[in-house]
């Protein structure tokens, strides 16, 4: 059923999931018409006054100059013909990628539109451009319906625009034979209809060259005899888009929907130059409150690759940094709030692009400024497309500037604005071969988490050392440069800092996003249209080692900034600020809880997934997903739930990491809400360990045993406390990471210096180190996966000890990464460090040094009698001897790790060092080190004495230097008993526990 006062389509074909849409058959869109095309001029006075463009407009130059080059006035308005545009009918000057890819389908070339005037008419437009070189625009009227209506004469009352839809222009390619200006002086054009006998319509044609696309043209129909305009129900006078149409609200962003040769080729078969591939592109963007969007489209000059290497435009700058594009030319085009308005998403579709690697757009908007309601339009200011995958810094021409509606108040003209590049729809597919899929076999994980050893990597930091080449310092693929010292110290994960475009945070925090969906360039060797591929080919290099990805994603504070920042709009501010932002405290924040930004963030996950391959995720901030819309915390946030459900993002590694407990619901008690999938930052580690290493707190042994036994009072299920279903829910330990310190790549010795700070104690370097030590043993010992900072691996020294924490873990996972809180193989007794037995004093009342140290072992249970593995802290800054646990029957202690002394490497492997059986007299007791940790293991007499003897042949010739790696499970044993117990492997599954924190009562 057609409405009236709205040009009317055929249903629109659903959009398929993911960049790239289909378009209708050819006979479909034949077919069909597109969504109501009427398009807002100066208002229309009552009595059907005519429809008129700005006075002005009808003293400029008949030319319709497309473009606004770089560096000088457009040609129309010096007055001098058209100028040849870069859109359509040639390419900019650039090196064709080795391999293209252009998606889409067939473009028909054929669209039609229908509308009903005030007056009855039916109104019908077809726009024909299979010609190629001109589109040819046909526009009929019946009064069939209204013949007492029906007029002798009829005038097309018309003008054509671009960027501003109150100044119509005429250019003379277009202008029909036998026009004539309106006599009014409005600045429009009239043209006489002819009446078609056969069809039984007044019929008009216009003939507009393709290089002056994509245009608007308006137009009213007027009735001489009755000097009377005929205009549609909802607007001032009909529009027609010529050289695009009015698009499909999905999917958002930019998406390639026909593809179609030049037709300078000879119409058939494939064009010689790739860029010579005309495609027909939709934009589509959300904005519920802007009253008009303008599309920008900018052609950039793509540098060559031995511009790249010299350091030309775009070429890879210092880490962090990277030299902007340079546009060559601008077009603009102003979207209808009918025509390209689908709810509150503009859209739109332009036809003809070609040299799309070339080609970036952005949008600007404009629209009532209610500063108390949230919007801060600004039309001077180019945005960033939300949902574009590729983002590149440009340097704008200062026409440009000029051009928009206001100058932007905070916009140097020289400085690089960020926008979106269609670069990634022509690029080759990337390669795969030889990597690992995140998801493969039926399996939810590539690893499993009990075997996660995580590193917190930044990129620019990791890749800054005289390993990895000058050119490759600061940047993705220097990461393969140091793959070898990755896998030397054991890491079976790395979590990566966030690397989508943004910039650093205040005070050296974390990078905070700009962009959601693209890869800084700034890390890119080949300039800032490399960036993708390089980040891919480090994440291949990463997968072909055997180590996982994890990508830190912001989704609470943005770089972007608030009012009291620089006030320069760059993307979702200056969009629909009162949407996509809510007031923080700080800053305004992310407005997880509205269902637009809900959908923007879980798109954004599954593009990183799909695309990039990533393995899981650690979201920053993540006490942002738990809120709503209003800030109000929830006990079953929305977000955190469909991610938790989604059929893509569910099989990956989803982990909290929570700023502001505060910000969680029922106070924290049960971290983040997460349905048993979701895994946590355990904050509680850092902060109870951190208490009694570096500050030495008494009292707090209780806490340092909840945390070493995997933090049951977050991770255990509790049905029985009246909590929701994503709050009871139980996970293994495995789902918490044990980190040291916060987030951040701080070195640990930095992080123990400032908590030691703050709690009152000394912050020397000597106590931190050793501090510092000490955590890194209780990470790798504590049931949970251990997260350890790239800088804290700087030093040779730390690396050493965590490559050597690393081979015990391996060597013992089944007691130090159980698969459940009540798992048999793992046994835990908490032990007196005074002779005598007893337990530990967890009230803290012993004033003596040696009271507050803990001791305890792990044992295997009668799963794995022959594992025992006996820890002991030591927090007191003084020595301290603490008594040792009997070891079993047969069984001796050997030393592994002694964090009080440096790692011995292979050559110098004796003499109570690592792997050292302890001397006899040292058997019942030991004397620790100032703030230190030791970890021995009971081995049975005969293997100690082999081993003995192995470590005296090894001492004897020099070897590369090493840690030495622990016995692997079941040492000492028979060798039916120590193949089964190597072939042993922890269970996955979920499970489902009760129970809460620590209660110091013997063993558990």
């Amino acid at each position: 059923m057609l409405l009236k006062g709205a040009m009317q389509a055929a249903p629109r074909q659903p959009a398929r999931a993911g960049i790239t849409t289909v378009c209708p058959s050819p006979a479909a869109a034949a077919a069909a018409a597109a969504v109501l095309h009427t398009c807002t001029a100066l208002p229309a006075p009552r009595g059907g006054a005519a429809p008129v463009g700005s006075a002005a407009s009808s003293r400029l130059p008949a030319a319709f100059a497309p473009t606004i080059p770089r560096g000088a006035a457009s040609p129309a308005a010096a007055g001098g013909p058209a100028a040849t545009p870069m859109w359509v009918c040639s390419a900019a000057a650039a090196v064709a990628p080795t391999a293209v890819e252009a998606r889409g389908t067939e473009d028909t070339g054929l669209q039609r539109y229908r509308c009903h005037s005030k007056e009855g008419a039916v109104v019908d437009a077809v726009v024909d451009s299979r010609d190629g070189r001109v589109i040819a625009v046909r526009i009929t009227a019946s009064y069939d319906n209204v013949p007492h209506r029906a007029p002798s004469e009829l005038l097309l009352h018309w003008g054509m625009y671009r960027a501003s839809g109150t100044k119509w222009h005429h250019p003379r390619e277009a202008v029909p034979p036998g026009s004539s200006p309106e006599p009014g002086g409005s600045g429009a054009m009239r043209t006489a209809m002819r009446w078609d006998e056969r069809a039984g319509v007044w019929a008009g044609v216009f003939e507009v060259p393709a290089k002056l696309a994509p245009l608007h043209l308006a137009f009213a129909l007027y009735h001489p005899a009755r000097d009377k305009y005929d205009n549609p129900l909802r607007a001032p006078h009909f529009c027609v888009p010529v050289g695009m149409s009015a698009g499909r609200p999905e999917p958002l962003g930019a998406s390639v929907v026909s593809v179609a040769a030049s037709p300078q080729h000879g119409g058939g078969g494939e064009p010689t130059d790739p860029r010579d591939i005309a495609c027909a592109v939709n934009f589509s963007v959300f904005s519920r409150h802007a009253s008009s969007l303008q599309l920008c489209l900018v052609r950039v000059k793509v540098p060559s690759p031995e511009e790249v290497a010299a350091g030309g435009d775009g070429a890879a700058g210092a880490a962090g940094e990277v030299e902007p594009l340079v546009a060559q030319s601008v077009l603009e085009v102003v979207l209808d709030p009918l025509t390209n308005r689908t709810g509150d998403v503009w859209h739109i579709c332009v036809h003809g692009l070609k040299d799309l690697e070339s080609l970036c757009w952005a949008w600007r908007a404009d629209g009532e400024i209610l500063w108390q309601n949230g919007n801060r339009f600004h039309p001077g200011f180019m945005l960033m497309d939300p949902w574009a995958t590729r983002a590149v810094p440009v340097l704008l021409p200062e026409g440009a500037h000029k051009a928009a509606p206001r100058l932007a108040p905070a916009q140097p003209p020289g400085e690089p604005v960020l926008l979106g590049s269609l670069a990634g729809f022509v690029h080759a597919p990337f390669d795969w071969a030889g990597a690992a899929a995140a998801v493969r076999g039926g399996q939810s994980r590539v690893r499993a988490l009990e075997e996660g050893v995580v590193l917190e990597l930044d990129v620019g930091s990791f890749t800054s050392g005289p390993d990895v080449p000058p050119e490759r310092r600061g940047k993705y693929l220097g990461i393969l440069d140091r793959l070898d010292h990755l896998k030397a110290v054991g890491v079976t994960c790395v979590m990566l800092a966030p690397v989508s475009l943004g910039a650093a945070g205040p005070e050296g925090g974390p990078r905070r996003p700009l962009a959601l969906f693209a890869p800084d360039p700034a890390y890119a060797v080949g300039g800032p249209l490399a960036a993708a591929a390089e980040l891919k080919t480090a994440i291949r290099g990463l997968h072909r080692a055997g180590i996982e990805v994890v990508m830190q994603v912001e989704f609470c504070l943005t770089a972007e900034g608030g009012d009291a920042s620089s006030g320069r709009l760059q993307g979702l501010r200056g969009l629909d600020h009162a949407v996509y932002y809510r007031d923080g405290l700080e800053a305004p924040v992310l407005n997880c809880g509205h269902p637009v930004v809900r959908s923007l963030v879980v798109s954004a996950l599954r593009h990183w997934a799909a695309e990039y391959r990533v393995e899981g995720f650690c979201f920053l901030n993540a006490e942002n997903l738990a809120q709503d819309k209003f800030g109000s915390v929830l006990d079953n946030p929305p977000l955190a739930e469909e991610i938790a459900g989604d059929p893509v993002l569910r099989n990956l590694k989803l982990i909290a990491a929570v700023s502001n407990p505060a910000l969680l619901p029922r106070s924290a008690e049960r971290g983040f809400p997460h349905w048993g999938v979701w895994m946590q930052l355990n904050d509680r580690f850092a902060a109870d360990l951190t208490a009694y290493l570096a500050a030495g707190q008494r009292g707090t042994l209780s806490a340092v045993a909840t945390r070493l036994t995997g933090s049951p009072d977050l991770f255990a299920a509790r049905w029985d406390a009246g909590l929701p279903g994503g709050l009871a829910a139980g996970r293994r330990p495995a789902f918490g990471l044990n980190a040291a310190a916060p987030l951040g790549d701080r070195p640990l010795v930095a992080a123990v210096a400032a908590a030691a700070g703050a709690a009152g104690a000394a912050a020397d370097a000597a106590r931190c180190e050793a501090v510092s030590r000490a955590l890194l043993l209780a990470q790798f010992v504590a049931a949970g996966q251990p997260l350890v900072a790239a800088s804290t691996l700087a030093r040779p020294a730390a690396a050493q000890l965590v490559a050597a924490l690393a081979a015990v873990r391996r060597g013992y996972r089944p007691l130090l990464s159980p698969p459940s809180l009540t798992s048999a193989e793992r046994v835990l007794t908490w032990h007196s460090p005074y002779a005598g037995g007893g337990e530990p004093d967890w009230a803290g009342a012993n004033p003596d040094a040696a009271a507050n140290a803990l001791v305890l072992t792990i044992g295997g249970g009668a799963a794995r009698p022959g594992h025992l593995l006996a820890v002991a802290f030591n927090p007191a800054g003084e020595p301290v001897t603490v008594a040792l646990p009997r070891p079993p029957t047969g069984a001796v202690w050997r030393l592994l790790v002694d964090t009080a002394r440096p790692v011995p490497t292979a050559q110098a492997a004796g003499g109570g060092s690592l792997g050292a059986v302890l001397p006899a007299e040292e058997q019942g007791s030991y004397v620790m080190g100032p703030y230190g940790a030791v970890l021995l293991d009971a081995v049975p007499v005969a293997a100690a004495a082999s081993a003995a003897a192995a470590a005296a042949s090894v001492a004897s010739r020099p070897t590369a230097a090493a840690a030495a790696a622990p016995p692997p499970p079941g040492y000492g044993l028979s060798p039916a008993a120590a193949a089964a117990a190597a072939a042993s492997r922890p269970q996955t599954q979920a499970y489902k526990a009760t129970g809460g924190g620590f209660r110091p009562a013997g063993s558990s």
